[in-house]
């Protein structure tokens, strides 16, 4: 019998696959602010008036304190802290009921020590690293209440009235205005009292030496009794001033201060 011959397989014709043409590059001509850029923008907008007051349409920087989580990071970690000191304790106790000597050696610990003394070193590394952490989520969240304030009612309605104007983020991302009782404020001109306040006490410290000088100085160059009386009356009317009208009142008590006058 014959070969049967059979057809050769059909292929259908396939396209070429299409490529997406690749996009020119923006127009660097022009600027084009949206989103969390365009949020930003106008946070950092300052006050326009001239008193340095909040101007209409101004929008104040606020953010969540996150305060249950900072007690509830606070707390886990005082806990941890806590149940690990309670295992030193008895690891102390252990190795002190069971060593010979009353005096201890870390160097001798490192070197000839038991399975006691390595879990106690380690146990010590473990509670350096905790009590870091501790400490400075204890101190941030300390600092943080002490120098930003609760934002104000007006605040966060000035604040809120922008977003649902401009839409600048999604509105999920948007609601942390609604956990009005855990926004703080930040303030540009408390950030700027904050620094005159401690340009302030330099400034005090530097003069303290300068008034006790005064004095001495004025004995020195000015001729005669009488004269020398009045500079130093006047002197020291000058320094009573300064002492009463700043801080420097309340650096020492009144007992103190008299004592500092008669010497």
């Amino acid at each position: 019998m014959g070969q049967v011959q059979t057809a050769p397989p059909f292929h259908p014709p396939t396209q070429p696959p299409h490529y997406q043409a690749h996009p020119t590059g923006p127009d660097m001509t022009k600027k084009t602010v949206v989103g969390y850029e365009l949020l930003a923008d106008k946070l950092t907008e300052g006050p326009k008036d001239e008193t340095g007051g909040s101007a209409e349409g101004q929008v104040l920087p606020m953010y969540r304190k996150f305060e249950a989580l900072n007690h509830r990071i606070l707390l886990h970690l005082q806990d941890e802290i806590a149940e690990l000191e309670e295992e030193l304790r008895y690891v102390d106790e252990s190795i002190a009921q069971s060593s010979p000597s009353p005096h201890a050696s870390r160097r001798a610990e490192a070197r000839y020590g038991s399975e006691l003394h390595y879990r106690r070193t380690d146990m010590l590394g473990r509670i350096f690293i905790k009590l870091g952490q501790y400490n400075q989520a204890l101190s941030s969240f300390s600092t943080m209440l002490k120098n930003l304030d609760p934002a104000s009612t007006e605040e966060v309605h000035a604040y809120h009235s922008w977003m649902e104007k401009h839409a600048p983020i999604d509105c999920s991302e948007a609601r942390f205005l609604e956990q009005k009782d855990d926004l703080l404020a930040v303030s540009r001109r408390r950030s700027a009292a904050s620094v005159g306040g401690a340009g302030l006490h330099q400034s005090m410290a530097l003069g303290l030496p300068l008034m006790a000088v005064l004095p001495l100085i004025a004995l020195a160059v000015v001729p005669g009794v009488l004269g020398r009386l009045f500079v130093i009356v006047l002197i020291g009317s000058a320094e009573v001033g300064v002492v009463v009208s700043t801080e420097l009142m309340g650096l020492l008590t009144v007992r103190e201060w008299v004592v500092c006058a008669s010497m």
